[in-house]
């Protein structure tokens, strides 16, 4: 916001009053607002939940979403009957058809935790594998597997770089049943509205440069490289990491800065053979010759 008087972006607001204040020549910009906060003050946070009358929003990674009631620990003559009413409570709150759901939600929550994926990855994450269990296509998969799938999925929704092979060899996963898992993951979102992977070739290349320790302008090179491959459908059934490590080592073979194919592939856990056909297939499609 900027004042129209001075022009300057030094503005606050005045809660007190319900006004918008420039504060370098003081020209009153907004005023008569409504206070979208509480109409009570609290002095520190256990004031704070005892005067809130609202609990934590709406989340998916909760099997009820967060919609539900809580037996408190106050002030009662009969603490036994207090204790039985919240067993009974906690009970109730979780129906027989949910188990399967709450068990699938808990692991995601551990397995994104781990990892440190952001909140708008989870929840993504827990409306994929809610479609998956509500349609029955968790069945006769390993549930490890089914929820490392997801995850990596939800990750290229989001645009989050982490490629296959890191949940794959975190996980100690069969590829084979990854596999299988995506192929449900991917039928699941289908159906759900702008569910499609977002994820670029490029994001993966800062990463690459860090555990190879390049330059900065081997990154840009690189960039410019597969950027015009994604562009012109070049990058079509190819592995994205694979194909930017490619590129960075053609980058900096060119620019005598070279690591070796197999330091590459031993710092991004990919086989030498991939990293060399994608070598091939980028020399190919820009004629470029490398002289070693």
């Amino acid at each position: 916001m900027k004042c129209p008087v001075c022009n300057s972006e030094s503005v606050r607001y005045d809660y007190e009053r319900g006004q918008y204040i420039c504060s370098n020549c003081g020209f009153v910009i907004e005023e008569g607002l409504v206070d979208q906060g509480p109409e009570w003050r609290a002095y520190d946070y256990e004031d704070k939940l005892e005067k809130e009358r609202t609990g934590s929003p709406l989340t998916l990674k909760v099997h009820d979403q967060g919609l539900t009631t809580k037996i408190g620990y106050g002030r009662v003559k009969d603490r036994v009957k207090l204790l039985k009413m919240q067993r009974l409570q906690n009970k109730l709150r979780v129906s027989s058809k949910d188990k399967k759901l709450v068990t699938y939600l808990s692991v995601l929550n551990n397995e994104a935790s781990k990892l440190g994926l952001p909140e708008f990855v989870k929840e993504t994450a827990a409306l994929i594998l809610r479609k998956l269990v509500e349609t029955g296509l968790a069945r006769r998969i390993d549930m490890y597997t089914l929820v490392a799938a997801v995850l990596y999925y939800s990750c290229q929704i989001n645009n989050i770089p982490r490629h296959l092979q890191e949940i794959r060899n975190r996980y100690g996963l069969n590829s084979s049943e990854l596999w299988k898992a995506l192929q449900r993951v991917q039928e699941v979102s289908k159906k759900v509205q702008n569910f499609r992977p977002k994820v670029k070739p490029v994001v993966y290349i800062p990463e690459i440069l860090d555990k190879l320790g390049l330059p900065q302008q081997v990154a840009i090179k690189s960039a410019e490289i597969v950027d015009i491959m994604y562009k012109t459908g070049l990058t079509s059934g190819k592995g994205y990491l694979a194909l930017s490590a490619a590129s960075v080592y053609l980058i900096s073979t060119l620019l005598d800065v070279k690591k070796t194919q197999k330091e590459v592939a031993e710092a991004l856990g990919i086989t030498e053979v991939t990293i060399r056909n994608r070598y091939k297939e980028i020399i190919n499609n820009f004629d470029i010759e490398v002289s070693l």
